[in-house]
């Protein structure tokens, strides 16, 4: 397809998600949910067929992650699957019998369109030629084995990554052993209250194994992968998806800077897997048995697609006054909070502050996260989506164009993982870990770097 045509095609998707935004029905309707999935596919096709390393760009696998935490529910309503009986809570799920569940499904395939528009629009920078492009890579992997911060990224890693797995298993033990593993995400989330620290635990085990990846030798990476794959498949069966699935993706992207991996048909089983696991765990949490639904993919996508929710609560606040549009206030308010700590000014901690979204959320409705659609919303409805998705979209495009080095990919790279969070949170987090990152390396670089 000649670049021309890939602009038309793309800008032809946003402009058949902006219809569906306006002809949205006033409540969930099987057919709408048919044609919102299918448009929401396109577009992932779209960007996957026009990123710079297909489906081991940064921002193919951001995009992927992205449609199975957003379109999970909307892929079940489109084929007739009544969720709210299905999942045997139905308070739970009584968002989605709101009448604003379907603006919901609208926000959630403009964000995806206008995110795979600029992916095309960025793929006439990124074209090369395949003997230029592999001599390119040749050169960068050596860049990478012979750089003077080899070592010390090595060393960073693995402290990281153990250190956060360790801490880990340290508070968890405190759980209740192996009976924790079928406790119930809500249960852990409970437990977790008592302990703020986990946050940069995940911070530190995902940072970790992205930087694992930059690395991109296998005897050097090897031990790291084994001990993550270890932990990943015990937080996976207790309901950390997100926890598990950021940074797998993260070193997924950064690996892929350093060999090339390849891509088959086949590869497809290991995704319906985990979906089928993640299915099992639901089932057995709500009855304690197995039966024809325990390993049925589509109701693990299902389970996986709750982040919706937050969208159709942000809705509910603009409709029903408890909150009003941001305009930037959510983006710039943690930036500010930081200078303000920088600086020292006095901040009473007794008030909240609702401009930060994952506050607003935990005070209003309870620990549900947020995401890219519903804060891009909150800001400036349905144009605040297209901008936030559009933004994140570049970011990550320019990451993907960028020549592989061992500098780029530790910065940027460890940045991709954080963005990865932003799926199923706030921003809030974002400016904070970015920092910490970029300190946490600027240190490690300038006092342990190599001497050649």
């Amino acid at each position: 397809m000649s670049y021309v045509n890939r602009i038309i095609a793309g800008v032809l998707l946003v402009i058949m998600a902006i219809a569906l935004y306006l002809l949205a029905p006033d409540f969930k309707d099987q057919s709408y949910s048919l044609y919102v999935s299918l448009l929401s596919i396109a577009c992932m096709y779209m960007n996957i067929k026009f990123s710079v390393r297909g489906v081991w760009s940064a921002s193919s696998i951001f995009i992927i992650i992205f449609w199975c935490f957003h379109f999970g529910v909307i892929l079940a309503n489109a084929i007739g699957i009544d969720v709210t009986n299905m999942t045997g809570n139905d308070l739970i799920w009584r968002w989605i019998n709101s009448p604003l569940y379907t603006r919901a499904e609208a926000l959630a395939v403009l964000g995806i369109a206008s995110f795979s528009l600029v992916t095309v629009i960025k793929s006439k920078d990124i074209e090369l030629e395949g003997d230029e492009e592999e001599e390119q890579e040749d050169e960068a992997k050596e860049d990478i084995s012979d750089s003077p911060y080899y070592k010390s990224l090595k060393v960073l890693s693995y402290i990281l990554l153990f250190g956060g797995i360790g801490y880990w298993v340290f508070i968890m033990s405190s759980l209740g052993g192996i009976t924790a593993l079928f406790a119930g995400y809500g249960v852990y989330l409970r437990f977790v209250e008592n302990y703020p620290i986990i946050s940069t635990i995940y911070w530190a085990i995902g940072i970790g194994f992205t930087l694992l990846g930059v690395l991109g030798k296998r005897k050097d990476m090897l031990l790291g992968i084994i001990v993550f794959g270890l932990w990943g498949g015990i937080a996976f069966v207790m309901g950390l998806r997100g926890e598990v699935m950021y940074p797998a993706a993260a070193f997924l992207v950064t690996i892929a800077r350093q060999v090339k991996l390849p891509w088959r048909p086949r590869f497809f089983i290991v995704p319906i897997v985990l979906l089928s696991l993640i299915s099992f765990v639901r089932e057995y949490r709500i009855d304690g048995s197995i039966n024809e639904n325990s390993f049925n993919p589509v109701f693990g996508l299902m389970e996986m697609g709750g982040s919706l929710q937050t969208v159709v609560i942000a809705e509910e606040w603009i409709a029903n006054g408890l909150d009003k549009f941001r305009y930037g206030e959510t983006i710039y308010a943690p930036f500010e909070r930081i200078v303000d700590r920088i600086t020292l000014v006095p901040v009473d901690a007794s008030q909240k502050d609702f401009r930060l979204m994952n506050v607003a959320m935990t005070d209003r409705n309870g620990p549900y996260g947020f995401s890219p659609i519903a804060e891009g919303f909150m800001n400036m409805g349905a144009a605040g989506v297209a901008i936030i998705m559009m933004l994140l979209s570049l970011f990550l495009n320019f990451f993907d164009a960028r020549p592989v080095s061992i500098l780029t990919d530790s910065y940027l790279g460890g940045i991709i993982f954080i963005l990865f969070t932003f799926i199923r949170n706030a921003f809030t987090h974002i400016p904070g870990q970015s920092l910490l990152l970029a300190v946490t390396l600027t240190i490690v670089y300038v006092f342990f770097k190599r001497k050649q």
